[in-house]
């Protein structure tokens, strides 16, 4: 295969700039925000042995099925250990790799159906590569899940594009093996049966269900073992069903499909933790405004197909790729995350960027305008990248941004009254502790964080206090009587000492 001059320039150009976005993520560390459950202190990625890749395989972790993102981070703990510089580099590699990829789709969706597919592959991806929504997916090293799974993803795409047109088998399973490859590393990829279908319609013009039942049975299989692994184990990482009702979960299906569209042509303001559900004031006029518009939005998009032909499928695929987030399903317990418009953004940039081209074709005298504005735009997406990537940089420096976006956002307050715990900067773990307490009285991280840094402070009547005030509401937890253990004895009280002491052990197993 020959390749162009133009198609070198251009895979240059987007490499470059891409690198240029998210390179300052290389100097980040681990924050403490899943990257010990899934990195530092995760024992089953310490060796590539037969009997760690079994457990990979066959026990989820963190309520997680992903075994070749886990297999990817033991490759990379074999190399670097516990320094971050490699994790980091790894996701960087795969975003860009990621980039090129959707240069390479575009190109390929585009071929002899437009005169600027050059154009409008080489702009799509840009926007794909420099993009802050992005950002969070590349600097947090946990989120590898996202650029490996759309690396398969993309290749998976490609590989049936081309299938379509040599019909070969071996390219076909080609195709099937990169999807169940993208499935292992994260489980949205099960929407890829139904993109095949979207490129199958608007592009090939055919209408080839039975083909795709290999694909489907593997997402079912997949979907399956996603909610038993969030069924079983511990933490709060899944929505429960009656905390947000049917009713107000189809308003939430316009609210998240319509927030990305918002962040993506307003990239300000963004955060790792955005408000909860709770936190959101939810009523039934929001549900009805979200809904009315969200319908708005795809009637008038309907209604451009002819148009605009581009615009209708390139929706369908944002709307697809989003939707095992879009807020109908409860799969986790943040309504909207950078995260998760990871590979749906390629919908969104595909849109602007034929509409790009569109203009510069019809009017001549606007491409020199066009040129300027995309380059601007383009700088502008750089920068701002570079900006958010630094929120990465550790802990401290992650959740302050945040509670700079949300001053109320109560996860901040309770991980950086651990961290400040942990790194015996014991006043502004109080400070963030009784915050955490006053967001929410019944949470019990807030609490023990709390009563914690009240022990190692020295002020163990308080931390009593904070502590009691669980065990009054009937909460059975080791850490809980082990702190009222702690405090009781440094307060000389040896006979409650003697009691907590008693409870704690019996509950961790200790006191037969």
């Amino acid at each position: 295969m020959i390749v162009s001059p133009l198609t070198s320039r251009a895979v240059l150009f987007i490499s470059l700039l891409t690198i240029a976005a998210h390179m300052r993520g290389l100097s980040g560390e681990f924050v403490e925000w899943d990257d010990n459950t899934h990195i530092t202190q995760n024992p089953a990625i310490r060796s590539l042995s037969p009997a760690h890749v079994w457990t990979m395989f066959t026990v989820p972790a963190a309520k997680l099925y992903v075994p070749l993102t886990y297999l990817s981070f033991a490759v990379d703990y074999q190399i670097w250990g516990r320094n971050p510089l490699g994790y980091h580099l790894t996701n960087l590699l795969l975003h860009v790799a990621n980039t090129l990829l959707v240069f390479a789709l575009v190109s390929e969706l585009l071929r002899d159906r437009s005169t600027h597919g050059k154009t409008v592959a080489m702009l799509t991806a840009a926007i794909f590569g420099t993009h802050p929504l992005h950002v969070e997916s590349i600097a947090w090293a946990t989120e590898r899940k996202d650029v490996l799974f759309a690396f398969f993803y993309l290749l998976g795409l490609l590989a049936y594009l081309s299938w379509v047109t040599n019909r070969k088998r071996a390219t076909y399973w080609c195709a099937f093996a990169f999807f169940v490859a993208s499935a292992l590393s994260k489980s949205t990829a099960v929407t890829f049966p139904l993109v095949l279908w979207l490129f199958d319609i608007f592009w090939r013009r055919r209408f080839a269900l039975a083909e795709k039942i290999p694909f489907f049975a593997v997402g079912a299989i997949i979907t399956f073992a996603t909610f038993s692994a969030q069924a079983a184990g511990k933490g709060d990482t899944v929505v429960n069903a009656q905390s947000i009702t049917v009713w107000s979960r189809l308003g939430l299906t316009g609210f998240c499909s319509l927030f990305y569209v918002g962040k993506f042509f307003w990239p300000f303001h963004l955060s790792p933790v955005y408000p909860a559900f709770d936190e959101m004031g939810w009523t039934s006029l929001h549900v009805v405004g979200w809904l009315v518009t969200f319908a708005i939005i795809n009637v008038g998009i309907f209604t451009l197909r002819h148009r605009a032909p581009a615009l209708l499928p390139a929706w369908l695929f944002y709307l697809i790729t989003l939707s095992p987030t879009i807020g109908l399903v409860p799969v986790g317990i943040h309504v909207v995350a950078d995260r998760f418009s990871y590979l749906p953004l390629i919908g969104l940039a595909f849109i602007v960027s034929t509409g790009v081209a569109a203009v510069a074709q019809a009017q001549p005298r606007l491409r020199i305008f066009t040129f300027i504005i995309s380059t601007l735009a383009l700088t502008g997406l750089t920068v701002l990248s570079v900006r958010q990537t630094s929120v990465w940089a550790g802990t401290e420096m992650l959740f302050l941004h945040v509670l700079r976006e949300n001053p109320d956002c109560l996860p901040a307050h309770v991980n950086l009254t651990f961290w400040y715990n942990r790194h015996k900067r014991y006043d502004d773990a109080i400070a963030h502790g009784r915050r955490a307490v006053e967001l929410a009285p019944q949470g019990l991280p807030g609490r023990k964080n709390l009563a914690f840094a009240l022990l190692n402070a020295d002020r163990p009547r308080e931390a009593v206090e904070v502590l009691l005030v669980a065990v009054n509401h009937g909460v059975e937890d080791a850490d809980v009587w082990r702190g009222l253990y702690e405090g009781f004895a440094a307060m000389g009280d040896e006979k409650n000492a003697m009691a907590a002491k008693d409870r704690w052990w019996r509950l961790t197993g200790l006191g037969g």
